[in-house]
């Protein structure tokens, strides 16, 4: 992540503009707090202090003078743009009839609480104008001083600092001697010009003392205005999270209490960059909207310029480009109609961002150049050289790499000018890997190793961890494999042992992306220097990288699934968070207690294969290679194959094949059946090439059970639907003849074990979850709706997002047939045991039942339920269960992966019966199948779910078949594989798409 970038947003917060402050001008008080509901409405030009005939005594002018006063004090309350435009009229109007009337006191009074809306809306200049006016007219010392406190503040947000400095010190001599408010306000404004000046040690004393004359003032507002800087300064400031956060909570609950949704809205900002620097997104998404409704409503451009920009960084880093596209553009829009430069142009630099992510290069040049003018505009050389480092990007996007040099030196010369070591770093990665593409290796190695220099000075170690993976890159195609092994080895002890997070990253798509990477490289070298020195263990320690590497992408599905929860329980979260630690990283380590995390060698693994009828395959794919490990109780071997772009293409032809053919329009019978002949043979095809392929290298014979670990788009085949790879072999599938099980890691199979011996026994036999009620026109609904407005709140954000992602439908459709389902498993299991199973149907079947009851009791739990396995953003798997309550209102029925995580079961086996990830898309490479890790990780033994949605008449015999199985007393690995058999020969069912989707994770005993 660039270090700017985060500064940036930070800057929208650091002079936050003030509240609307309610009640807190000059005497007399409590005439201004008075409401005059009884003033008329006017339309037009027309003033209900106006008439035909005027009267222009002096007693009539003050009446008129007081009304506009009240009117004006009134529509500040109302905190909406038009409101306070109008207000700022009706101060205006009433300062003047005041003045005509010299009643000059009063007169200062309303062109202070102009000058306060002007401040709101950041109309600096405005308001001083109106402060100063306030100055001239007013003699009066409260007014005298919150005028001179109220200027300082305006100067302490634009600058210069002299001015901030030079008023808030007239306002301190002023004020010292007024009241308990007057004093705080002089306190606060010469905190705000010290914290502007970046003294931050001596702010905080001026804040505390404000804070506690606000507190013997009884003025909330004050208070949490003080509080606001406080928790400023404390959260950003390091090493002070804790009371940052308290003080934040504190601000909020004043805020809160006296309705001051404006001052929430500023305190939500700030909340909302912290989690951005946290590497909390959903907290941050969850801030900033709360924010940005008010500072539209209110007109604050500045604020919601800000905020837009966040919810674009956001959106970024989340995945959603096409959003965070759209709010960056919304974010230019809005800094340009208030001609802030600095805004704009950090809206450009997102806006390019989410275009590169797109791959939408045409627009690039030219909106980079329009950078460029305005950072010459604003006089910023370091934003200047960012335009040209930005230009230079452009042009490499279209592999016009000498223009990309020459603009890339340009911008190193402007960071250097400004002595900008962070950004000169990040250029000479760029043009490293610039060189390295045009096979420049000795220049690249040069300008890796000088920005390797610079990152060690700056103390960014993701960008060290990348330079090196640079490095060992280009070693590896100069065939100096020891260089390239050293390089890479300092990338992986970064990733291992720093802390390092998805926050340093440009976004959680791209920190994925790049460990995934790293692992392949350290394996690729590893193999290649076994293939050189077969005796010296390098396969051997290639197989525990890449365990390593499993357990590491759990360790990272854990971190950001935790972050997936409804905005309520986040922002609560945040506000409760642990002194020094992430949200992120405190959640996963409280998950990741239930499973170790550490890694088996070897000769462990291979202590936990039972027999030898038993052989485990763990396969690591790669950008140029990628490999296979076969491991049997007495003995190893280990295959190259081709790379992952290569595999994962079969992959996805393969999986398309396995849809049935619909009927089309117009279509005869006898043009369908050869369509689906045609679709027969390309399952052949493609299946045997796969199996070929992955199962080639492996010797099947008098082998009971396979193990498969695999990796990358590997994750979303139906091995058991595999033809038998030996050429003389039939069309048999791979189930005929072996029980296939699926497994995280080898490793995992071990630490499923201890868990379950540490168990707690489970004490009843089911809990099986079908036929929720998702949409409100379910009849289900109407029968139990209450009369009247319900609380009808937007579907969860998390499942929403879920559901485009794998291009389901956004209308989630009734499962009727998972209610038959369910009620014949229940069937089975109540003939041993009548009172051991619980049932939840319809608005039972809900995610509180989950969270609050708990399964911990029972031996099997069934979900018959959709399910969204979400491949290319495996954190926002989950399990939809009821989202409309008896009362019929709408309520978060997504069951998340980070709820799954900290379940606690006791369950042999859990069953997810109806998951749906699309047969047809592309399957991310680095993506990992969420939901039965989850399971695994919360203490089930095994898991049985589906790689895509099945034929629900299909689902429900499998299923009637695998529980008569299980009540038998066959293991869940083998009663799988006779009801997926039983399939098979059924002529209905036999086709793949029907019973291979079904795959056992986890413990096969």
């Amino acid at each position: 992540m660039r270090s700017h970038i985060i500064s940036t947003l930070l800057a929208g917060v650091l002079f936050p503009c003030p509240a609307l402050l309610h009640g807190q001008v000059g005497a007399p008080a409590t005439f201004e707090r008075k409401a005059a509901s009884s003033i008329p409405r006017t339309t037009g030009k027309e003033s209900p202090f106006s008439s035909p005939e005027p009267d222009r005594s002096p007693d009539a002018l003050r009446r008129r003078a007081e009304e506009a006063f009240q009117t004006a004090a009134v529509l500040q309350e109302k905190q909406t743009r038009t409101d306070l435009t109008a207000a700022v009229g009706f101060f205006r109007d009433s300062a003047r009839l005041f003045e005509s009337t010299h009643a000059y006191e009063r007169a200062a009074a309303a062109h202070v609480r102009a000058g306060e809306i002007y401040f709101t809306l950041s109309q600096y200049d405005n308001a001083r104008r109106s402060f100063r006016k306030a100055l001239q007219l007013g003699q009066y010392p409260e007014v005298r001083c919150k005028a001179l406190s109220r200027i300082a503040r305006t100067y302490a947000t634009t600058g210069p600092f002299s001015l901030a400095d030079q008023y808030s010190n007239q306002a301190m001599n002023l004020c010292e001697r007024l009241s308990e408010n007057a004093q705080a306000e002089a306190l606060e404004a010469r905190g705000e010009a010290l914290d502007f000046a970046g003294e931050r040690s001596k702010s905080e004393d001026y804040f505390l003392r404000a804070r506690d004359r606000f507190v013997a003032a009884k003025d909330d507002n004050g208070q949490a205005q003080a509080l606001l800087m406080l928790a400023y300064d404390a959260l950003f400031s390091g090493g002070k999270q804790v009371q940052g956060l308290e003080a934040a909570a504190q601000a909020l609950r004043l805020w809160s209490s006296i309705g001051n949704r404006h001052g929430i809205a500023r305190m939500r900002s700030i909340l909302g960059t912290l989690a951005i620097a946290r590497g909390e997104f959903e907290t941050a998404q969850c801030n900033y909207k709360v924010a940005r409704p008010v500072f539209r409503e209110v007109g604050n451009k500045d604020d919601e310029g800000s905020v837009l920009d966040g919810l674009g960084y956001v959106s970024r880093e989340i995945g959603d480009w096409q959003k965070s596209l759209q709010y960056y553009q919304s974010a230019r829009a809005t800094f340009a109609r208030v001609h802030d430069q600095l805004g704009e142009i950090e809206a450009i630099q997102g806006t390019g961002k989410a275009l590169t992510a797109m791959k939408n290069y045409r627009p690039l040049l030219p909106l980079y150049q329009a950078e460029l003018k305005l950072a010459r505009q604003a006089g910023d050389p370091v934003a200047v050289a960012y335009a040209l480092e930005d230009m230079a990007a452009a042009y490499e996007a279209e592999n016009k790499y000498a223009q990309a040099e020459t603009f890339y030196r340009r911008s190193l010369e402007g960071y250097r000018t400004a002595n900008h070591l962070y950004s000169e770093g990040d250029v000479f990665i760029r043009l490293g890997h610039l060189q390295a593409t045009q096979k420049r290796y000795s220049q690249a190695i040069a300008s890796l190793e000088r920005a390797n220099t610079l990152k060690d000075q700056t103390g960014q170690i993701e960008e060290v961890a990348k330079i090196h993976y640079e490095l060992a890159s280009i070693y590896r195609r100069l065939n100096r494999l020891e260089d390239a092994l050293s390089a890479i080895e300092k990338t992986i002890e970064i990733i291992e042992k720093q802390r390092v997070t998805i926050s340093h990253f440009d976004s959680r798509a791209s920190y994925f992306a790049s460990v995934h990477r790293y692992y392949a490289l350290y394996v690729q070298v590893l193999m290649l220097l076994h293939l050189r020195e077969p005796a010296l263990g390098f396969a051997e320690r290639a197989f525990d990288a890449s365990e390593r590497s499993k357990v590491r992408s759990l360790l990272d599905l854990l971190t950001t699934s935790s972050q997936d929860a409804p905005c309520g329980e986040l922002l609560e979260r945040q506000l409760k968070a642990e002194e020094g630690t992430d949200a992120d990283t405190r959640d996963a380590k409280l998950m990741a207690a239930p499973l170790t995390t550490s890694t088996l060698t070897m000769k462990e693994v291979q202590a936990e294969l039972e027999g030898d009828d038993t052989i485990l395959l763990e396969y690591a794919l790669g950008d140029e290679k990628s490999y296979l490990w076969v491991l049997g109780q007495h003995h190893i071997s280990s295959h190259e194959l081709p790379s992952s772009q290569q595999i994962k293409n079969l992959v996805e032809i393969f999986r398309r094949t396995l849809l049935p053919p619909q009927w089309r329009d117009g279509e005869t019978a006898a043009e369908y059946q050869a369509r689906a002949r045609r679709v027969d043979n390309d399952f052949q095809t493609y299946s045997r090439q796969l199996s070929r392929l992955l199962l080639g290298p492996v010797t099947l014979a008098r082998t009971k059970r396979i193990l498969i670990v695999p990796d990358g788009s590997l994750q979303y085949i139906p091995f058991a639907a595999l033809p038998l790879p030996s050429p003389a072999a039939s069309e048999e599938p791979l189930i005929s003849s072996q029980e296939i099980v699926i497994l995280p890691s080898a490793s995992v199979l071990a630490s499923l074990r201890k868990a379950a011996a540490k168990r707690t026994p489970p004490t009843a036999t089911a809990a099986i979850f079908a036929d929720p009620v998702f949409e409100p026109d379910d009849p289900r609904v109407s029968a139990f709706r209450v009369r009247g407005k319900s609380s009808m709140q937007e579907r969860p954000l998390a499942l929403s997002r879920a559901i485009q992602d794998i291009g389901a439908s956004s209308y989630i459709a009734r499962l009727p047939a998972s209610r038959d389902e369910a009620n014949a498993i229940a069937t089975i299991l109540r003939s041993r045991d009548p009172h051991g199973v619980h049932m939840a149907l319809d608005f039972d079947a809900n995610r509180d039942y989950v969270l609050t009851e708990g399964l911990a009791r029972f031996r099997l739990v069934h979900f018959a339920t959709h399910g969204v396995a979400d491949s290319r953003y495996p954190e926002r798997s989950g399990l939809i269960l009821s989202l409309i309550d008896r009362r019929g209102r709408k309520g978060d029925g997504y069951l998340r992966l980070g709820d799954i995580y900290k379940l606690k079961l006791s369950a042999d086996l859990v069953v997810l019966s109806s998951c749906e990830s699309a047969l047809g898309q592309d399957l991310a490479s680095e993506g990992i199948v969420g939901l039965p890790r989850a399971f695994l990780h919360a203490g089930a033994k095994s898991v049985i779910a589906t790689l895509w949605k099945v034929n629900d008449e299909a689902t429900a015999k499998l299923m009637t078949s695998l529980y008569a199985r299980i009540h038998r007393g066959e293991s869940p690995s083998s009663a799988l594989r006779g009801a997926q058999l039983d399939m098979v020969r059924d002529e209905q069912w036999s086709k793949p798409y029907y019973w291979a989707a079904f795959a056992l994770q986890g413990e096969y005993r």
